[in-house]
């Protein structure tokens, strides 16, 4: 494959009218600030965590070298923090899948290569389950995401690109769970360096 991405490249993949789809995979290092309130109290604390996503998406070439469209994320990730002070740090695993807008602008140069500015805002609902070693709790939650980050693209035969690009991602979520019969309500804020690594095809219309 990587044999491929030697030739020169046309400018016709990042035409007007044109469509692009593909994929990434990516690995994301994240921090979380999280505040809880039970009613009575409130307790913040926060956690480290890792976290690996498929990202999925399909534009459309609205202008030369502009795309904008529609993708998805599909994360799986897991994190140990120590919140409230105990002996045993909470584990908490998580899928999450978000649908929303993307676009990229383009800067072509020595005809096979571009480097381009990226941007994705997400929105959708997580499944989290959290273990203290005697019991799992479960809480479903709405959450919303932007990254926006510097990329790289070489292309081949103006028809697939493989891409690298690091993204700066800040989410925001709320969810409520029963814990002990009480309703605790959760505000989660995540900051995360993304590397996505990923490739793409464009075609147009005929």
């Amino acid at each position: 494959m990587f044999g491929q991405f030697t030739g020169s490249a046309q400018n016709e993949a990042l035409q007007r009218g044109n469509f692009e789809i593909g994929s990434g995979i990516g690995y994301v290092n994240a921090v979380t600030s999280i505040q809880i309130d039970n009613g009575s109290t409130v307790k913040k604390g926060g956690n480290t965590g890792f976290q690996l996503h498929l990202t999925p998406s399909l534009g459309y070439f609205l202008t030369n070298n502009f795309v904008f469209g529609l993708g998805m994320d599909y994360l799986v990730s897991s994190s140990r923090g120590n919140t409230d002070n105990t002996v045993v740090a909470p584990l908490t695993s998580d899928t999450k899948l978000l649908f929303g807008p993307y676009s990229r602008v383009y800067l072509p140069f020595a005809g096979d290569q571009a480097i381009f500015l990226g941007a994705v805002y997400g929105y959708g609902k997580s499944k989290t389950e959290i273990g203290d070693g005697a019991e799992i709790q479960k809480a479903n939650t709405t959450l919303m995401t932007f990254g926006a980050g510097p990329g790289y693209a070489i292309f081949s035969n103006g028809r697939v690109s493989l891409d690298t690009q690091v993204k700066y991602n800040y989410g925001f979520s709320r969810s409520t769970l029963n814990v002990n019969g009480a309703n605790q309500s959760t505000r989660t804020q995540t900051t995360a360096w993304d590397f996505v690594v990923g490739i793409h095809f464009y075609f147009n219309r005929q």
